[in-house]
Order: structure tokens, then sequence, then C-alpha cells
């Protein structure tokens, strides 16, 4: 048996073509005194839950130092919740796939993107102008203002500001998305979307932070955290 889970480690390990690097899923001493937090330690789920579920999807899976999403289980969440921040988390698909990090997001409604708003995963062919659902984007609402994630087999590094009602979206360093949640024209997006009808999007200040099983075999590392002061 010991063999078997082995071998079975390995081979999800070339599936997605995971290297684990000395630097990865660690902080530098320079992020520790900033008030960076590992919010995955490359070797355990501890800290995060299923969405509406009482633990750990067996579809999600540590692998060769990345979270996983191998199968089909569901989202899975934050055991903590968060409300300003500076998140960065990198991620994978090793074929085309569609996924999400969704934040300030609860469980009250049916599924996490009624809550909380997505920064949208995906990858889409070099030379396409952006659209509302495209990699970077404010799912649906706001479009990143160019297409600058890397092709199938790369990582890609997100990261996301939310600091009051400021929110930023930036991939691989370019930041691509950045409003103001609060103004009468960001809400009037937000009125001409799919979530015009959803009573309690974008309504909790206080949320978790999922990641979205959208039926793609996706991996993920360096999810890291930084709380930023309340704001006035």
């Amino acid at each position: 048996m010991k063999h078997f889970l082995i071998l079975a480690l390995a081979t999800l390990a070339v599936v997605f073509g995971s290297v684990v690097r000395a630097e990865d899923n660690v902080l530098t001493e320079q992020e520790k005194k900033d008030g960076w937090k590992l919010l995955f330690d490359g070797k355990t789920t501890e800290g995060w839950i299923g969405y509406r579920k009482k633990d750990v999807p067996a579809d999600w899976k540590v692998v060769d130092g990345t979270l996983a999403q191998t199968g089909h289980g569901g989202d899975l969440r934050t055991v903590d919740k968060f409300e300003n921040f500076e998140l960065l988390i990198d991620w994978k698909f090793e074929t085309e796939g569609n996924s999400g990090v969704i934040y300030h997001c609860s469980e009250e409604g049916g599924a996490p993107y009624e809550t909380g708003p997505e920064m949208q995963v995906m990858i889409h062919p070099a030379g396409k102008a952006p659209g509302k659902n495209d990699g970077g984007a404010y799912y649906d609402v706001v479009a990143p203002t160019r297409i600058a994630t890397k092709g199938q087999g790369e990582w890609n590094t997100f990261k996301v500001v939310c600091n009051g009602t400021k929110v930023e979206h930036w991939v691989n360093g370019e930041k691509v998305v950045d409003v103001d949640t609060g103004t009468d024209d960001f809400k009037a997006k937000i009125a001409a979307s799919k979530w015009g009808k959803v009573k309690l999007f974008n309504t909790v200040k206080n949320g978790y932070i999922d990641l979205q099983d959208h039926g793609s075999k996706i991996a993920f590392k360096n999810i890291k955290i930084k709380v930023l002061p309340e704001t006035k």
C-alpha cells in the first residue's frame, strides 16, 4: 500500500508538472517583517475546508508542494475570514481550464460566487481582446485592461488587493483591474451583469477566500496574505 501511494503521488506530480523550489511556500524574512502569512505550507491542507463541508474534499490533494484540484469534489475555502488584505497566489493548468479565486464570500448563498467577487482564472490565446470573463477579470463585471496570463503549463501569479471599497487585480506583476466598488458607476456595472439580481453579491465585507472547483485540474502554490489596517 505504501509503495502504491508513493507511485500515485508521483504520477500526480508528473500530471501537474510541479516543480518544488526551495523558495516555494515559505516566507522571506522581509515578508515576515511586513506582516505576510502563509495560507498554504506546501505540506498539508491546514487552514482550508470544503465550502459548506466539514472537511477537505478528497479531490483536493497536496501534490509535490502544490494544493491540487484533481477531480470534482467542490470548492475549497479558508477557515479564516479576511476583510482588507493583499493576497498572492500562484496557479497553473496543464491543459485548458477554468477556475477562479473568490474572495469576500460567505456560506449564505448557494455558491461562493453568489456573495463574493471572483478573479477569473483562465488562459486565453495571445492577441485576444480582453473581456469580462477573461483571466484576471472581476468576473462578469470588469474586464482586465489586457490579457497578461502566461500559456498552458506555465505558472501564473495573481494578486488581489482589497482595501475598503478599493479593489485591484494583478496578473504576473501587471495591474489589470482597479475599481472602487462603492461608486455609482461600479454599482451600475454590477446591475448590468449576471449578478444584477443576486441580492447577496458584493455585500460581504469580511469573508472567506475560495478556490473554485470548475471541473478543471489545477494546482496552486505560494498562497500568502497580508492583512491591511482597517479603513476609516
